[in-house]
This record gives structure tokens, sequence and C-alpha cells, in this order.
């Protein structure tokens, strides 16, 4: 499959991840998603409270908003990417946040912005994250080797945590710069630098047969009942669902106790 996937590995040396086309191309577009997505995550309530004098209970529920998509619609997502092109569903999750981020900026310059728009603006951005990052996961085992597949998923794990300090640092930046509703032009572009990359991988997808696609609940419970059947799954799921409800609840606080006047 190595050679398959990318041409530029040899057989009989061990194959570089940096030789794949295609990984490269993943990797520096979800890059870019998670370095625009940490400027969002930053720039939002800066401009909700600065902007639009909001409320301790109204940050609380613009990022309460923004979080609920994902706690919804993880599990339809996932096996949405498992029936449909997983490129295509990524492509059109970034394109939606793009356009829906684009509309902040447009309408705070023609001074229409409202708490209302920002608040969609949460809800359509957590929905078109979570397809996307469903689909982004199930696709990288498509485009390196099974035996690069640690090394691949460790290489996206510290880049990623770069990517999220980065844009934090950038929001904070772009935001002095330009005032926090133009910031967000910063993660508007980095959806559609995400969204092109992932356009140009050229990985095969084998679309399943028709006979195997039962109801989407069926499967969503077949899927639960596979990683409550493996220890290791199991516990995986759990420290990843602790882990996003800590950083959720940090990313509420931090709004609330830095930039809400006492």
């Amino acid at each position: 499959m190595t050679s398959s996937t990318d041409p530029s590995s040899s057989p009989g040396t061990r194959p570089s991840l940096w030789r794949h086309r295609n990984f490269r191309r993943y990797l520096t577009g979800q890059a870019a998603s998670v370095t625009g997505s940490s400027i969002s995550s930053m720039v939002i309530p800066v401009l909700a409270v600065l902007e639009l004098n909001a409320t301790t209970a109204e940050v609380a529920w613009l990022t309460f908003l923004g979080q609920l998509p994902p706690a919804l619609l993880a599990l339809h997502a996932g096996a949405l990417a498992d029936r449909h092109s997983k490129r295509r569903q990524m492509i059109a999750g970034d394109l939606v946040s793009a356009a829906a981020l684009a509309s902040v900026p447009v309408a705070a310059a023609l001074d229409r912005l409202s708490l209302t728009q920002l608040m969609l603006v949460a809800v359509v951005q957590g929905a078109a994250g979570v397809l996307h990052d469903a689909a982004a996961i199930s696709l990288l085992p498509s485009l390196v080797d099974r035996s690069l597949l640690q090394r691949s998923n460790s290489r996206v794990g510290s880049l990623f945590a770069i990517a999220a300090t980065a844009g934090s640092n950038l929001g904070a930046t772009l935001t002095a710069l330009l005032g926090p509703a133009r910031a967000l032009l910063g993660d508007v572009l980095s959806y559609l630098v995400s969204a092109w990359c992932t356009a140009r991988i050229q990985a095969p997808e084998c679309a399943r047969p028709a006979a195997e696609v039962r109801r989407l609940h069926t499967e969503i419970g077949d899927g639960l009942h596979y990683v409550n059947g493996d220890h290791r799954l199991r516990t995986l799921t759990l420290v990843n669902a602790t882990t996003s409800f800590a950083l959720a609840l940090l990313n509420t606080l931090w709004a609330l106790y830095l930039l809400v006047p006492a």
C-alpha cells in the first residue's frame, strides 16, 4: 500500500512520512485548520465583550452553544464519514465554517453585528467543525501504510499542539493590530487553506456498496457497542471526553474572568 499511496517511497528502505505527498497535504491543511480554530476561540469572546458589551451569562451561552454541536453530532458525523466521501465532507465543513466566520467582519463593517449573529456563527462553526474532524480522523489511515500509522499519528498530534498555541498567539496579535472582528479573517483564510490542501489529496476512497448501508442510528449503536467492548477504546474515549469538557470549561472561564467587568 505504501507504494500505491505515494510512488516516492522505494522498496527495501524505511519510508519517510515527509515523502508522502498526500500526508503532507493532509498535515498542512489540518494544521491550518487547527491554527485558525484557535484564533476564533480566542477572538469571539473578546469580540462579544469589547464590541457588544456581552454580560457574563451571554458569554457563557456563547461558549455553550459553540460546544453543543460536537456533543450532539459527533456520532452522526462519524457515521456519515463512513458512508460518504471523507474529503468532500472535510471540504464542505471548511467552506461552511469560512462562510460563517466571514459574515462577522462584514456585519461589523456595516455596523450590523449582534450577539445573536455571533451565537449563530458559533453553532454553525461547531457543527461544520465536527463534520470535518470526524472525516479527517477516518481519512488518515487511507493515506499512509499501516506500518506508518503510529508515526503519522504522532506527527499529527505534535503539530496540532504547536498549531493550537501558535493560533492563540496569532489571534491575540491580529486582535491588537486589526481589531477583533477583522482578526477573524485569519481563521477564514485558514479554512480556505485547509479546503485547498484537502482537495489536492489524491488518495482513492472506496464507496460502500448500497447493500451494506444501514440506518444511521443502527450504525451509531454498533459503533458504541464496539467501543464499549474494547477496554482500550473505552478508556481513550473517556479520557478524550473528559479533556474536551475541561478545555471547554476553561475557555468559558478565561473569557469571564479576564474580559467581563465585575
